[in-house]
């Protein structure tokens, strides 16, 4: 599952560098709202976090899975697939967190819905340079223009409406019982992501019982665009 503002196009590449499709069914999804699905009827434009982690559910059960090898989840998705795993701890193996989120303090709280806002008002567009530099590393912006150009193309495709659905479901989450999870947890981490922090991701594994973590140099918060082969490389290292 991917982030906020994102769609599968994000794993692409490390997937392509990947070798789990030769052992495993790989299965991606655009979360609602997001890429190629639309914004819900059902919701009234009203997603959560909860919501999120109930379509995962429903997507599993649509391809037949009755208990996954892994969920991978990047950005707010890595909380959805912590609720998912503490709601119904029989369902998966394993859980690999990319740049995981966690229940948002007031502060955190307040910008996410000011960006609700923005993007309602303006459009994508008041946003996207600023998305794309500050989640971003040092290296990313001087050495890889194309990654930046493709994390604008990834904000700028996603729907306004569905952007800041998401925004508000992020501002609303809570944490899960992490206590409840039972699946083994890998929490990949960029040593430059302000949004999910070394700090915050040592504070996570500290909550899971059976976490470890791994971080990335010269990485923000867009980790499978700014170091595919990293990311590639991390996965087939869990789950091979």
């Amino acid at each position: 599952m991917h982030g906020l503002g994102s769609s599968t196009t994000f794993y692409e590449t490390a997937l392509s560098l990947s070798k789990l499709s030769s052992q495993y069914c790989l299965v991606r999804y655009d979360f609602d709202g997001h890429g190629l699905s639309p914004l819900s009827s059902k919701t009234e434009g009203a997603i959560s976090i909860d919501s999120l982690a109930e379509d995962l559910k429903e997507v599993m059960d649509v391809v037949g899975v009755k208990k996954a090898k892994g969920v991978v989840g990047h950005s707010m998705s890595g909380l959805v697939a912590l609720t998912f795993a503490a709601k119904y701890p029989d369902r998966t193996e394993k859980l690999f967190l990319i740049g995981p989120m966690k229940a948002m303090a007031p502060a955190g709280q307040e910008v996410m819905l000011k960006r609700a806002s923005t993007v309602l008002s303006s459009g994508l567009s008041s946003i996207v340079s600023a998305v794309a530099s500050s989640a971003t590393s040092a290296h990313t912006k001087t050495h890889s223009p194309l990654s930046l150009a493709l994390i604008r193309a990834l904000v700028l495709g996603t729907s306004i409406e569905g952007y800041a659905a998401a925004c508000k479901a992020l501002a609303g989450a809570s944490n899960p019982d992490f206590k409840a999870i039972e699946a083994e947890v890998l929490v990949v981490g960029g040593a430059e992501d302000y949004l999910s922090s070394p700090e915050l991701i040592g504070g996570l594994v500290g909550e899971l019982r059976k976490a470890r973590k791994v971080q990335l140099e010269g990485v923000g918060h867009w980790h499978a665009v700014e170091r595919p082969a990293e990311v590639a490389a991390e996965l087939d290292g869990f789950f091979l």
